[in-house]
C-alpha cells in the first residue's frame, strides 16, 4: 500500500518494527464520513503498561492524564493533507487527512524520528520493540464538545522472515461486489480475494502468514463496453496508473476503490457515449514474486 507514493504497511498486515506502519482512523456520524472539529494528537503507548483505559485517561475527563502523557512512546500532532507526506523524517510527526473523515499517521521505524510530547519536550520514537501497542486519538467532534479519546490497538513484530524448504505455491480467486451501480452514485468497488496455499507440507501457521500479507501494489482497470457501433468497443474509464494510489486492501484481502460515477456524464472521457451500460473491472496486484491480472469482472451502470 502507498500513501502519496510512500510505501506503508497496514496495522493488520503483520507490520515489523522496521516498517513504516500506517495507523488509520475513520470518523463517521449518522452513516456518513465526517471531519471532527479538531484532531489534537495521536499518542502511542505500550499495551502491556496500559491494560485498561483508566491507566491512560484522567480521572475526571476522557483525555490523557499527565502521568500517562509522560510515558508516551511517540506523539503526532498537526493535521496536514496527505499530499504533504514524504519519506522525510520530519513527516513522521504529523497527522494526515486522506479524505473527508479519513485520517492516518505513520509510525516510521525505518529511520530515527522525533516529535514533541505534551509539554513540548523533544522525544524520539521508542515504539521500536516487538509487542502490543495502543494508538490513542485525542479528538473534539464538535465545537461545543469536550475533547475525548479514541483508543485502538496494533502489534509490531520483530521481523516477517519466513523460511520454507520449497517454493510457496499460491492461488488467488477474485469476486466483484456490487455488480449493479446507479448513475451518479459514489460506490466502493470491492474485490474480495481468496488466497490458497497449495503446498501440502507447509505448517498451517505459515500458511496463515502467507495469506495475510501477500497482496501488494493493487490497481484497478475500469472499462466501458459499448454496444453502439459508432463508438470504440472498449473505452478506458480508469487505468491502472489512475487508481494505483487509491486502492485500499483490508485485513481479509479485499481490495477497495471508491468509484464516482458522476465522471461518466461530465464529458471528460472521449468516446464513452451514455454513462449507463456495461463495464468491466480487472485488478492487477503482486502476489509474492508474481504479478496477477484477474479475469474481467462485469458490472452494470443503470
Amino acid at each position: 500500500m502507498k500513501l502519496n507514493g510512500v510505501q506503508v504497511v497496514e496495522r493488520f498486515n503483520i507490520p515489523g518494527t522496521l516498517n513504516r506502519v500506517v495507523l488509520r482512523a475513520e470518523f463517521l456520524n449518522n452513516g456518513s464520513y465526517v471531519d471532527p472539529y479538531s484532531l489534537s494528537s495521536v499518542s502511542i503507548f505500550t499495551r502491556s503498561q496500559n491494560t485498561s483505559p483508566s491507566s491512560i485517561l484522567a480521572s475526571n475527563a476522557q483525555t490523557i492524564s499527565d502521568t500517562a502523557a509522560s510515558t508516551v512512546k511517540f506523539r503526532m500532532t498537526g493535521v496536514k493533507d496527505v499530499t504533504a507526506l514524504t519519506t522525510d523524517a520530519s513527516c513522521a510527526s504529523s497527522i494526515y487527512k486522506i479524505d473527508t473523515g479519513r485520517y492516518a499517521v505513520i509510525l516510521d521505524g525505518t529511520q530515527e524520528v522525533s516529535s514533541l510530547d505534551r509539554s513540548g519536550t523533544v522525544i524520539k520514537n521508542t515504539a521500536s520493540a516487538a509487542g502490543d501497542y495502543l494508538d490513542v486519538w485525542t479528538v473534539k467532534f464538535a465545537e461545543t464538545a469536550d475533547y475525548t479519546t479514541v483508543i485502538n490497538n496494533f502489534k509490531l513484530f520483530v521481523d516477517n522472515f519466513i523460511t520454507l524448504t520449497e517454493p510457496a505455491l499460491l492461488r488467488s480467486a477474485t469476486r466483484l461486489i456490487p455488480n449493479i451501480v446507479r448513475l451518479e452514485e459514489i460506490v466502493d468497488l470491492k474485490v474480495g480475494t481468496e488466497i490458497t496455499v497449495l503446498n501440502k507440507d507447509i505448517d498451517q501457521n505459515l500458511k496463515n502468514l502467507l495469506t495475510q500479507s501477500t497482496i501488494k501494489d493493487a490497481q484497478f482497470l475500469i472499462r466501458k463496453h459499448n454496444e453502439d457501433h459508432n463508438l470504440p468497443s472498449r473505452v478506458t474509464v480508469k487505468s491502472y496508473s489512475d487508481t494505483s494510489a487509491d486502492v485500499r486492501v483490508t485485513s481479509d484481502n479485499t481490495m477497495v476503490y471508491s468509484f464516482n460515477t458522476a465522471s461518466l456524464t461530465d464529458n471528460s472521457i472521449t468516446d464513452l457515449g451514455a454513462g449507463t451500460g456495461t463495464y468491466s473491472l480487472q485488478v492487477k496486484y503482486t502476489l509474492l514474486d508474481e504479478t496477477i491480472v484477474s479475469p474481467m469482472m462485469y458490472f452494470t451502470v443503470r
